[in-house]
């Protein structure tokens, strides 16, 4: 191997490391934790719910205390109005939920199986998101039954117009993640257009979530 390809490949080595390195560990109310990039930023308005920071190894652990149960995330940049980082689009929101005793997925703790009900609830869903937001749906693109991490999870993802229909489309990946008696909903939306930026980028986050304890 050449001494260019070398100094390659160890500049390669340590861009990896270094990007490693920069994720955060954040904990919510000590009911779950998940680790997100340096990419990403919790949104501004939400900063006073930061409780304490610490070092653990070489990561920073953010330990969040909210009533709401919803935390989210952007794309870095924002909260000290970059204008580079308006050029981008990415959201990540985490919504917990203690189970109804009502529900018929209360006690959830097994495999789920995707029907017809579901499909169609799943789809009626994406459709009231959508129409909340202002963000005109588009079509449904993918329902799958998951296991992350040990938790049986719900995954389905769908295409839906930009704000007022008048931004790029965007894909919104929805994981419905159960722990028997309380669940978590990830929602991570970037538009089509970014998909080669932010997919991987999420891909590597729901596979750090997990619930502080498991049922």
């Amino acid at each position: 191997m050449t001494k260019e390809k070398l100094l390659l490949l160890f500049i390669v080595i340590c861009s990896l490391v270094g990007v490693k390195a920069q994720t955060t560990i954040y904990s919510c109310n000590g009911l779950y934790r998940i680790e997100l990039p340096a990419k990403l930023e919790l949104q501004s308005s939400e900063l006073n719910s930061v409780k304490r920071i610490s070092e653990q190894g070489k990561k920073s652990q953010v330990f969040i205390t909210t009533q709401s149960g919803h935390i989210t995330f952007q794309q870095k940049g924002l909260n000290d109005d970059v204008k580079e980082a308006y050029n981008k689009y990415c959201r990540v929101i985490v919504e917990y939920f203690k189970e109804d005793k009502n529900d018929p997925t209360f006690g959830r703790g097994d495999q789920i199986f995707v029907d017809r009900d579901i499909l169609y609830a799943v789809t009626e869903a994406s459709k009231e998101s959508c129409a909340r937001s202002g963000t005109p749906f588009i079509k449904l693109i993918s329902v799958q039954p998951l296991t992350i991490n040990g938790f049986p999870v719900l995954y389905y993802s769908f295409k839906r117009k930009g704000w007022e229909g008048k931004q790029p489309p965007v894909i919104v990946n929805v994981f419905r993640i159960f722990n028997r008696y309380e669940s978590v909903t990830l929602t991570f939306s970037y538009r089509e257009a970014e998909r080669e930026m932010w997919k991987s980028i999420h891909d590597n986050i729901i596979k750090t979530f997990m619930f502080t304890k498991k049922y």
